[in-house]
């Protein structure tokens, strides 16, 4: 996201709304703490821009580890048929236990 420049910490909730905001936060501290991102305050708002070059070891690291994958033809890929997993059937709600009946033996 930060290719593009500095971002208020507000676009990054923005962008990843099933995350809470302490989350999106506990990770920028962990990225600024790791040296790869830089935090400015621009009055109420906090910028965040990517460091230069701060993700070229994590690159020069990994790029051994992954292999290398041909880019497929044009035409391998127009006949890509992508299916959307059906999504699961809802269980049954349980149904709630009878309440026992109650009997007063006043002459027992």
């Amino acid at each position: 996201m930060l290719v593009g420049g500095e971002l208020p910490a507000g676009a990054f909730v923005a962008a990843f709304p099933s995350v809470t905001q302490p989350a999106i936060s506990q990770h920028l501290k962990v990225l600024r703490d790791a040296g790869v991102v830089t935090v400015r305050a621009d009055r109420q708002r906090r910028l965040y821009s990517l460091v230069p070059g701060a993700l070229v070891s994590l690159r020069d690291w990994v790029t051994p580890l992954v292999p290398v994958v041909e880019t497929p033809a044009p035409e391998a890929v127009e006949n890509v048929v992508v299916e959307t997993p059906a999504k699961p059937k809802a269980r049954p709600k349980p149904r709630p236990a009878p309440e026992p009946e109650l009997t007063l033996d006043l002459f027992g």
